[in-house]
């Protein structure tokens, strides 16, 4: 190695920001528990459905490491009585596709993607796709019959060709055209429906759109306003079920107290990350409605607002820690996601009007870019 990359590497690990120091009591309370307590990840989301029938995994989206524990708890989840994914990845008018991809005898790449790209047009990415063709795989697997492992699309079918400026965004009236008179009280139809009809089900979304007992406060200028009154997909899923349904997050950096637009920080101040540094990083996952972690106090993040005493036991029920965040590397762009074949498609449903004349490379610029997690958290160790 030459010595000019020997000081890149040595300015990059600098620039690292390590989580706050933990007081070495609470880091071996919490290890000596973690020790006790945790699950490997896919042992801990399946075990949980022994008391659930909804499970709702929260990611911060584009992470390769989460998109690739989704795919690879299919088989696990089918062979435990889990049978459903319902995922934000998939629109739900086009359930039908769905079920067309996932009962072919052969492996439709063509349709898959088209599924995904309906769903949101810069979503090209090769993980997103192939959580398809894990279901796909499981299914061709399987003898004659005994049911199918399904994935339900739970998202609507925006229509982003009335934005034709960054104003409109902020019009009532155009918004109104856009989302069509939909909202997340329509995701949670399909959930509750397969729940009623005796399936359990893994929702695979944002974590904004997994929240369950958690309000989300609407927070501007580092000042919280009021929670926000629209209600998120798992809001309304808890309303109908209880805490037969619950939130787990994916380990991921959030932000600030300052609000949306802050800087990302280590979660829950640190605390997770701080002890799995010190302890030796392991995958785990592990409850937060009972033991020491659920009662950490928290006070770095956007989500405290509006909570005189706020627990990481009132953001979610769960929690799944993989690797260190400087360890985190992004989902993989397809090649030509966007092409002469689907281009005025993705100009026209582009939520960005800047883009309504972009060309191919633009829009697969574009995609690639947002990929490149570290220009969002890789100044965090």
């Amino acid at each position: 190695m030459s010595l000019l990359v020997l000081a890149a590497c040595s300015i990059s690990e600098a620039q690292l920001q390590d989580p706050p120091p933990i007081d070495p009591v609470l880091q071996s309370k919490l290890a000596a528990w973690l020790d006790a307590g945790s699950e490997t990840p896919e042992s801990y989301v399946v075990g949980l459905f022994s008391a659930h029938d909804v499970v709702f995994l929260g990611e911060q989206h584009r992470v390769k490491q989460d998109v690739l524990f989704v795919q690879l708890l299919i088989e696990p989840l089918y062979d435990a009585g889990v049978r459903v994914l319902a995922t934000e990845f998939g629109r739900r008018e086009d359930q039908p596709l769905i079920d067309s991809v996932l009962g072919a005898p052969e492996w439709d790449e063509d349709l898959a993607r088209e599924i995904v790209f309906r769903q949101f047009i810069f979503w090209g990415y090769r993980e997103y796709v192939d959580v398809y063709r894990s279901a796909w795989m499981l299914n061709q697997g399987l003898p004659d019959g005994v049911p199918r492992f399904r994935i339900l699309g739970i998202n609507g079918s925006p229509d982003w060709s009335f934005v034709t400026s960054e104003a409109d965004r902020d019009d009532p009236a155009i918004m109104r055209e856009v989302w069509r008179g939909c909202g997340e009280e329509q995701w949670a139809d399909v959930i509750l429906d397969a729940v009623r009809s005796g399936e359990k089900v893994l929702v695979y979304s944002g974590i904004h759109h997994a929240f369950t007992e958690y309000r989300q406060p609407i927070v501007i200028g580092g000042e919280f306003r009021h929670f926000d009154s629209s209600l998120r997909c798992g809001n309304h899923v808890f309303a109908a079920l209880g805490k037969r349904a619950v939130t787990v997050f994916l380990h991921a950096p959030w932000k600030g107290a300052g609000g949306y637009g802050s800087r990302m920080r280590h979660p829950a101040d640190g605390v997770i990350d701080a002890v799995m540094l010190a302890e030796g990083p392991r995958p785990v996952g592990f409850d937060l409605d009972e033991g020491p972690f659920g009662e950490l106090r928290v006070q770095d993040a956007v989500y405290r607002h509006g909570y005189e005493d706020f627990k990481l036991a009132d953001f979610c029920d769960g929690w799944i820690y993989a690797k260190p965040i400087s360890e985190y590397v992004g989902v993989t762009p397809i090649p030509g996601w966007v092409n002469e074949s689907n281009l005025e498609r993705a100009r026209a449903q582009s939520p960005n009007p800047r883009f309504r004349e972009a060309s191919v490379d633009q829009f697969n610029a574009g995609i690639a870019q947002d990929a490149e997690i570290h220009r969002r958290w890789g100044h965090l160790r």
